[in-house]
């Protein structure tokens, strides 16, 4: 019978420390990509023997959704990004227009969007101002056709700095680097004749964009 009460006095110790234990799993936090001010840039590079040629655009948008403790193996982890590649400006009018309606396509297909499935990296705890390289792999779209990607990003966390050592107007955001080649035939891209010499069959694509921490409308409100 003592025992009995022994084991039933351990019991109720064990259960009060975990009802005092704060919950180990966090909460969602979004970050958006979606920079009024046209501060996100996305270009591609084609080097071919004849000609190089670069192409940019500012029109990228998509969310990082994490775990609040901003560890990456932990879930929710989503990401996803588009880019408006009728945007995309060359640097000249005329091959503009080409890139879009011959090359592109993009009355059928207007973007390119990369939607991420799972994260690798090491560390994978997001701390302030230290950046973390990850691998992000995910359906990578271009041109109707999708394709499994693995993409290098460097990802850089900013809880809080002064405004004058930011563009942006506060912190608590993640700026995202990342350069990849895109091979033409992976998404049936044909070069028209006219560039066809001009244009390489594999391009780099590079982006720097920033997610800055979604606020909801009664915060931005009381701002």
């Amino acid at each position: 019978m003592t025992n009995m009460y022994k084991t039933i006095g351990t019991l109720a110790v064990i259960s009060g420390l975990f009802a005092i234990m704060p919950d180990a799993s966090g909460k969602a936090v979004t970050y958006i990509v979606d920079d009024p001010k046209g501060r996100d840039s996305v270009s591609f590079t084609s080097d071919a023997p004849v000609e190089l040629i670069v192409g940019k655009t500012n029109k990228i948008k998509g969310n990082v959704v994490l775990d609040d403790s901003f560890d990456l193996s932990k879930p929710p982890l989503e990401a996803s990004f588009d880019v408006d590649l009728a945007s995309i400006d060359t640097g000249i009018a005329l091959r503009n227009e080409h890139m879009r309606d011959n090359f592109l396509e993009t009355a059928k297909f207007p973007k390119a969007t990369f939607k991420v499935k799972s994260i690798s990296a090491t560390p994978n705890v997001l701390k302030d101002r230290q950046r973390v390289t990850v691998k992000a792999q995910g359906d990578f779209t271009v041109h109707g056709i999708t394709v499994a990607k693995s993409v290098p990003v460097d990802v850089t966390y900013f809880k809080n700095c002064p405004a004058t050592q930011s563009k942006f107007e506060n912190c608590d955001l993640i700026q995202i680097k990342s350069t990849f080649p895109v091979p033409f035939k992976d998404h049936k891209i044909k070069r028209p004749e006219i560039v066809f010499q001009k244009l390489a069959d594999t391009v780099f694509v590079t982006i720097a964009a920033t997610a800055r921490k979604e606020v909801t409308p009664a915060k931005a409100s009381a701002k």
